[in-house]
């Protein structure tokens, strides 16, 4: 972490920003509540494009999966270079390597003289009119790339404050990112019922009163609900339900 302070704007807006990411929906699934939260972490560092881009890595001979790629602001959408080169020249990209670090930038890899002789400069950035990128990788499978990337025009770079931000909201947007892109299952009512008390503490015993249930019927419920979670605890079971 770098030896940076931040102003007191600075700190409200990112809790503010956290609070966003902690209460968005997998209800609304898509594009328009990742537009949100790109949306705001564009309002926090500053960019002219904003893109999440998320997809399962080609194997050799095989399909292509496009995956995600969701732009903000609204005015200026993300230009993509043609994918098959793109992805040839994966290992060179600063950020999309995931080499790195959680959060880089350009800058941080590789000088601006030696960026701009590079084929992701002459054949991406110079198209779009693009000078400057920093981005925030997240979780994902060996087989995968998920990455927030923040692009701005030729002139000011992105700062060590631009930095700290997003190591201070990479957390919350992973989990965000995570809930939106793979819902937890659906649980029924009862089950959604057992789960909510046993979060709130209670045992199986003063679960079965609560519900006017017997101790094996809640165990039951709880068996079910590993099995469709995937879990093999409550707290498991409560964490993949919540986060």
């Amino acid at each position: 972490m770098r030896s940076l302070h931040l102003s007191a704007p600075d700190v409200r807006a990112i809790l503010d920003a956290a609070a966003q990411c902690g209460t968005a929906s997998d209800r609304s699934t898509s594009e328009g509540t990742v537009q949100a939260l790109l949306d705001a972490l564009c309002a926090l560092v500053p960019s002219d494009v904003v893109f999440w881009n998320s997809f399962t890595l080609p194997v050799p001979g095989g399909p292509r999966d496009d995956g995600q790629l969701v732009s903000a602001p609204r005015g200026r959408p993300a230009i993509r270079a043609p994918m098959d080169p793109w992805l040839e020249h994966l290992e060179e990209h600063p950020i999309m390597s995931g080499r790195y670090g959680p959060v880089a930038s350009i800058s941080d890899v590789i000088s601006a003289r030696e960026f701009r002789h590079t084929w992701l400069f002459q054949e991406a950035f110079r198209p779009a009119g693009l000078g400057h990128e920093i981005g925030l990788e997240l979780s994902h499978r060996p087989d995968e790339m998920n990455v927030v990337v923040f692009s701005r025009e030729p002139g000011r770079d992105y700062s060590d404050r631009d930095h700290l931000v997003l190591e201070l909201l990479r957390p919350h947007v992973d989990r965000a990112m995570r809930r939106l892109s793979s819902p937890p299952p659906a649980l029924t009512p009862r089950q959604e019922e057992v789960l909510r008390l046993v979060g709130e503490g209670l045992t199986d015993t003063q679960v079965a009163r609560r519900l006017h249930l017997s101790e094996r019927t809640v165990g039951k419920h709880l068996e079910n609900i590993y099995a469709r979670t995937g879990t093999h605890s409550r707290l498991q079971a409560l964490t993949q339900t919540t986060t």
